[in-house]
């Protein structure tokens, strides 16, 4: 339950009251105290109040205000900041209240911290207390007026967000993310609030904002998350240090001006003097990671020559605020800062407002009968009269233009710096509208996304994949067309030219797969023409591997039946070339089946793979387009089990054939070179195309997939059909009539 330590002090103030004379008005100022500070956070209160003092004697000492009355403050012990403080039993305090006197307390001041203020105020405004709060806590959450019926306040964070709303529709940026440390949460949760209340098109990167420590490392793992990547605005609210450690661990991955801007409130000061050096970056190095940085003030203090409530100027006040603060701290003793508290302005405003806002009730007062002297705490008579006033008010306070028009609170007046070689330069200031300083332009901001540069291959890689391409074509042309024109002599025939047909169309589907793998890195595909490009690719890769070891093995199986000793005979249709076809198909209805399965439960689609290049100026991402699907290796394992062992097959049938007194039919040596170098360079190849691309070379990788593919069409002409086709290419054009004799010799040699 809420209730000991301050309404206890409450009590005591108002037992005081009792001895004095009538017209004496007290405030009591709740404000930490420095004992607190080991345990609660912020407690320098006691800073504040020779600023409340230097109001008094401003109002006490000006005629005719408050119509006689004096006003005092009465100062009491609260807690610090980040401690909820609670009173005694609220009913033992109503009975106690009911005190009549001479001396009146009229409401409650201070509370500069959220925590406590909204412990006091959800009791001072209600159980016939009614006791009107004007604090200086900043907190979004004290907005409530139904929670906090009777607390006003002189400061807020609403400004600033505003001011960061407005900036950011000016730059035209839509997206920003959100960073804090959890005991300077206010402008982050408020500023979260707005973007998600916003019906401009604002977006938040990451949902309530993210909470973070003063570490380089937890920072650093934070800013390298996959979606975090993409986020080139960011708020950063903490403590000087937390700032400078999230700056670093940012500058040092790449992160910082003009690709990226960081935003930072901070108090009424010049943020490169705020910015410390942390264990990863020296001062140096900390002045380069702030470049660029936009911090946005929430402006505490007016200029020296602004004329306050009081007649006097800002500078005036000022210089009585520390000669007050001086002699408090030789009163009390306390170890307070001698050069004064910003918020000191706070609690001057503070109290003048409730003066002004007594001097204003008189009148209403007296016209229903009422008084100070007699204020009634069980009734909101008084309170609804001072709120009336209250709502009313506008002064030059010193902490800026007071008013509480706005959902009582002040408009805040902001103003907006961005660091520029090191030194911070006014780029535009907001109160209530953003006017943009003449010597700022926001075209040299960065936009708010970051761009997607797709990849391709390079042209020199179009080029020699395409050359290597049309030379295996070519060869296969000119090695087909001579088979089919020589296909009765008997070497060639030996060759079975209609079956090595099949090997040509394996060796053709083999060239265009790897043309339709260049295809897909040549240019952007949308992700139904991709996924088939990538689909086709497969069928055309398996089925033509196929076909080229198949057809070898039938080949070499039929010349090793024929050398068998009657066994050729005895089923002569069996190993003719329709027969032979028709093996061959069947075999690779295995592929055909695994490849329908694939398609149908897991295809290839198209994936974007993105590469963040935070060297580049401004940083971007590269983005490859890839085929993927969950069981690609499972697959590609089942497609090419069989033809493998059908490729030992091979090998034993070109060893078993290798006595084979007819040099027509004995093509061991031929087809040993053409399978053994295939294997060797897919052996050495693959690997290191998968290499290449795990470390990102992906122009080396894509030739190095390309060559392993072209080289088996490659080995398979150039070993298995070159040695017999060219021979007739060149003895027939050297001599015509010795042809024959030139070929036998060749075949036999």
């Amino acid at each position: 339950m809420m209730g000991v330590v301050l309404w206890a002090a409450i009590v005591l103030t108002l037992q005081q009251c009792l001895v004095a004379r009538a017209s004496l008005l007290s405030l009591l100022a709740i404000v930490p105290f420095p004992s607190n500070a080991s345990r609660d956070g912020w407690s320098q209160g006691l800073e504040l109040v020779p600023a409340g003092l230097v109001a008094l004697k401003h109002i006490n000492d000006t005629p005719g205000i408050l119509g006689g009355h004096t006003l005092e403050l009465v100062v009491k012990e609260g807690e610090g900041c980040g401690a909820s403080v609670v009173v005694k039993d609220i009913y033992s305090l109503y009975q106690e209240l009911q005190v009549g006197g001479e001396r009146k307390l009229v409401g409650v001041i201070g509370l500069q911290c959220s925590t406590p203020t909204g412990a006091v105020s959800k009791i001072a405004g209600r159980g016939g207390l009614d006791l009107i709060q004007i604090s200086g806590a900043t907190s979004p959450a004290l907005s409530d007026s139904v929670t906090y019926p009777r607390l006003y306040r002189v400061d807020s964070s609403a400004g600033i967000v505003d001011a960061i709303i407005s900036f950011m529709k000016h730059a035209k940026w839509k997206r920003i993310s959100i960073y804090y440390d959890v005991y300077f949460d206010t402008i982050a949760h408020l500023l979260a609030d707005a973007v998600r209340n916003d019906t401009t098109g604002l977006t938040l990167d990451n949902d309530e904002g993210l909470p973070f420590q003063a570490d380089e490392s937890i920072v650093q793992g934070i800013l390298n998350a996959p979606l975090i990547k993409r986020n080139k605005i960011t708020l950063i609210t903490g403590t000087e240090y937390q700032c400078s450690v999230f700056l670093c661990a940012a500058y040092m991955l790449g992160r910082k001006w003009p690709g990226y801007v960081y935003m930072i409130h901070v108090l009424d000061r010049d943020v490169t003097s705020d910015i410390k050096a942390t264990a990863m970056c020296d001062a140096q190095t900390m002045l380069k990671a702030i470049e660029g940085v936009i911090t946005f003030n929430i402006a505490r203090s007016p200029a020296n020559d602004s004329v306050l409530v009081s007649g006097k100027t800002y500078q005036d006040y000022r210089l009585e605020y520390l000669q007050e603060l001086r002699a408090y701290i030789e009163r009390t003793g306390y170890p307070l800062d001698a050069n004064g508290n910003i918020y000191a302005n706070s609690l001057y405003d503070q109290v003048w407002s409730f003066a002004l806002a007594l001097n204003s009730s008189l009148k209403v007062l007296d016209a229903m009968n009422l008084s100070f002297e007699n204020f009634p705490f069980n009734s909101g008579q008084i309170s609804d009269v001072l709120e009336g006033a209250l709502q009313k008010m506008e002064f030059q306070g010193a902490g800026g233009q007071i008013t509480f028009k706005n959902n009582r609170q002040p408009i805040t007046s902001s103003s907006i710096h961005q660091v520029v070689s090191g030194k911070p330069i006014l780029v535009a200031t907001y109160n209530g509208t953003l006017t943009i300083a003449g010597n700022f332009s926001l075209d040299h901001l960065p936009s708010d996304s970051i761009d997607r540069i797709y990849i391709f291959d390079p042209l020199w890689l179009t080029i020699i994949i395409a050359f290597i391409s049309g030379l295996c074509l070519l060869l296969l042309v000119f090695n087909a067309a001579l088979l089919i024109c020589y296909r009765n002599e008997h070497d060639i025939k030996a060759s079975s030219p209609s079956l090595s047909l099949l090997t040509f169309v394996g060796c053709i589907l083999l060239i265009v797969s790897v043309l339709l793998f260049s295809s897909t890195n040549m240019f952007i595909i949308s992700n139904v023409p991709f996924s088939v490009l990538c689909n086709t690719q497969a069928w055309l890769l398996s089925l033509g591997v196929d076909l080229i070891v198949y057809t070898l093995f039938f080949r070499l199986f039929r010349v090793y039946r024929l050398f068998q000793p009657n066994n050729f005979k005895k089923s002569g249709r069996v190993w003719r070339d329709e027969s032979l076809f028709t093996y061959i198909l069947l075999l690779t209805t295995y592929s055909i089946v695994i490849l329908l399965i694939w398609m149908v439960s897991d295809p290839y689609v198209r994936q974007e793979e993105e590469m963040y290049d935070n060297n580049a100026t401004p940083p971007h991402f590269e983005v490859k387009q890839n085929c993927v699907c969950r069981y690609d290796v499972l697959w590609l394992g089942l497609l090419f089990l069989f033809p493998a062992v059908m490729t030992l097959g091979v090998i034993l049938l070109a060893v078993l054939t290798r006595n084979v007194q007819k040099q027509h039919f004995k093509d061991t040596k031929k087809v040993n070179i053409c399978i053994f170098s295939s294997i060797l360079a897919l052996v050495a190849l693959l690997p290191l195309w998968m290499l290449l691309g795990a470390i990102q070379l992906y122009d080396w990788s894509h030739l190095t997939y390309s060559v392993a593919i072209l080289f088996v069409p490659m080995a398979c002409q150039v070993t298995l059909y070159a040695p017999k086709t060219v021979p007739y290419l060149c003895c027939t054009k050297l001599n015509p009539t010795k042809s024959a004799t030139l070929i036998s010799s060749t075949s036999s040699r």
